[in-house]
């Protein structure tokens, strides 16, 4: 019997079974799908349909409906990656591009600008550092936004984690000035000067100076 089966058998492959966990998500309107908080490039699947997506160790494949792999990425370490090459990235902005970069604009102009040019470096995918800018102005006045923006944009550079650190220190260095007692001379819960130096001239008539040498200790 094994001689008659040897003709069929093939090699052994070189490496064993890889395991994997297996999910489905969403493409979403950058062309992306979400796997543990990092994001990947789908394309060529369609925007908003569903594709399999295979979790390997130290690998993510993007599969279609039939099961063929349509894209293969390294697992991203850090997240918030982005696994994307230029060639992926969606440069004409849809409706949602649209409603952010207006909700940016009713902040400021300098707010505008920077989504802007977010969008312009970066395509589709900067949509969620555009929705992260515009929704600052729920935690930080939007003159300070404005203020950091117009620094940033001076500085060429275009960063939504560069204007958030900034906000952050600053609204920091407030709390602290605020915290920080301020000294004063006056006020109604302090006596009038006129009041305490009467007082001493009355204690020195009533109290003699006693001499030096009672104070000495033995």
């Amino acid at each position: 019997m094994y001689r008659e089966e040897i003709p069929h058998l093939r090699a052994l492959p070189l490496e064993g079974f890889r395991f994997f966990k297996q999910a489905t998500r969403t493409v979403d309107d950058a062309g992306l799908v979400q796997v543990d908080s990092s994001y990947y490039a789908a394309l060529p699947a369609a925007l908003h349909s569903e594709v399999t997506v295979r979790i390997f160790e130290r690998a993510i494949e993007i599969l279609d409906a039939p099961g063929n792999v349509l894209r293969r990425h390294e697992k991203s370490a850090r997240k918030g990656a982005f696994a994307i090459e230029q060639a992926d990235r969606i440069f004409n902005p849809s409706r949602e591009s649209v409603r952010l970069l207006a909700k940016a604009e009713r902040i400021g102009p300098h707010t505008a600008a920077l989504a802007r040019e977010l969008f312009a470096r970066l395509g589709r995918p900067a949509q969620r550092a555009i929705y992260g800018l515009a929704n600052l102005a729920r935690h930080y006045p939007c003159a300070d936004i404005e203020a950091v923006c117009a620094r940033l944009i001076d500085a060429q550079i275009f960063s939504y984690a560069a204007l958030k650190r900034a906000l952050e220190r600053k609204a920091t260095a407030a709390l602290a000035t605020a915290q920080t007692p301020t000294l004063t001379q006056t006020g109604a819960h302090i006596r009038a000067l006129t009041e305490y130096q009467s007082f001493w001239e009355t204690h020195s008539q009533t109290h003699p100076k006693e001499d030096s040498d009672d104070n000495v200790y033995p």
